[in-house]
Order: C-alpha cells, then structure tokens, then sequence
C-alpha cells in the first residue's frame, strides 16, 4: 500500500456528503420508489461518484493523464483513496444492516 493508513476529518466529511446525496436521491425518487429502495439507488449514486472523483485525484495528485489505466490500479493502493471510498461504502452498509436487522 502507498502512503499511511489514517483517519481524519475528510473521512467522516465524505460519509456525510455521500450519506446527502443518498437522502437528496430518496427524496427526488420517493414519488416512484418507495422511500429505502430510492435510498439504496442513491446510495449507489454517491458510491459511484466518490470511485469516480478518486481516480480523478489519484490522476492529478500522481500527475497521470486523464482517463489512465494505471490510475484505476493505483486509486486501490492508496491508503488516502481507499479510506476516502471506503467510508461511504460502510456508512451505507450500516444503514442497511439496521433496516435489514431492525
């Protein structure tokens, strides 16, 4: 893995800007799904565009061109893209896991 692995204020930041766009896609999507399938197409949303603007920063902070294979590879091995991902990833598990279990 590149860098250090760490928790820090734009790790919990990501989670509560993922978590709006799931909630702000629930409610845009409520009046043709109900409200925990809208949330999970949400969340899916807010998933996608943190995968995609980490490679973005993983090609601007390595100095790679636009649209880079190797970007993808390196977005993985980086303890600060990993952790930035993997945030909303689990914020959205944990939800899941109370609705399923609740």
């Amino acid at each position: 893995m590149i860098g250090t692995f760490k928790i820090d204020k734009s790790f919990f930041g990501h989670i509560l800007e993922a978590q709006l766009i799931a909630v702000v896609m629930a409610v845009v999507l409520s009046p043709w799904f109900a409200l925990w399938p809208a949330y999970l197409l949400g969340g899916a949303l807010g998933v996608a565009f943190y995968v995609g603007r980490e490679k973005r920063d993983t090609e601007t902070g390595l100095g790679m061109t636009a649209g880079s294979p190797k970007a993808w590879l390196k977005m993985w091995i980086r303890w600060s893209n990993l952790t930035d991902v993997a945030g909303p990833i689990l914020a959205y598990a944990a939800v899941w896991a109370a609705y399923l279990l609740g």
